[in-house]
């Protein structure tokens, strides 16, 4: 039974060695969605994305205590595909500290990249030298959805034979977000 423990026990040791977590941090990535209490971030050069949630402040509940308010309102000025910078630390789970948008300096402009990711409404593109992986959506057209608004078709007809590790050149405008005016 020993022979048997032994293994067991350091191999678990192991695992749980490679498990430990960062204590705080800061990174840079695509805003790739977002709630009323969190935001979910994913960082440059990562696979997978990251949550944050803002700390608890005040106490209980019945005590007025919540989740911090100044960052919930913060979180709702995001605008999802942006890039954002989050500082963050790990408490009970990774929390938000500060959160920036990091807009362009320039409000239009051309990348030649490859495409690392694509939806049939987006296109996330690694430009040739340096520089983060930046996510392009098609403009949004003629109103509502129900007054027949959406997306620019045109564009959309654009993407649609893109692959996955295929060079690109976008030009784009910023408005709202980055916005592909073309693409080939």
């Amino acid at each position: 039974m020993k022979q048997l423990l032994v293994p067991i026990l350091t191999a678990l040791s192991l695992s749980l060695a490679s498990d430990a977590r960062e204590e705080n941090g800061v990174l840079e990535g695509i805003l790739i969605s977002k709630d009323k209490n969190s935001i979910t971030v994913l960082p440059d050069g990562a696979k997978e994305s990251k949550r944050f949630t803002p700390h608890w402040r005040g106490g209980l509940p019945k005590d007025g205590g919540g989740l911090d308010k100044k960052m919930l309102e913060e979180i709702r000025n995001l605008i999802t595909t942006n890039r954002v910078r989050v500082k963050w630390e790990f408490e009970e789970r990774p929390r938000v500290v500060e959160v920036e948008a990091l807009i362009p300096k320039s409000k239009k402009g051309t990348v030649r990249g490859t495409v690392v990711a694509k939806s049939k409404s987006s296109i996330d593109v690694k430009p040739f030298g340096k520089g983060p992986v930046e996510r392009y959506l098609p403009h949004w057209r003629g109103g509502n959805p129900s007054a027949g608004g959406g997306l620019d078709k045109e564009v959309l007809q654009q993407l649609t034979p893109i692959k996955v590790g295929q060079k690109v050149t976008v030009n784009w405008e910023y408005e709202e977000r980055k916005r592909v005016v073309n693409i080939h």
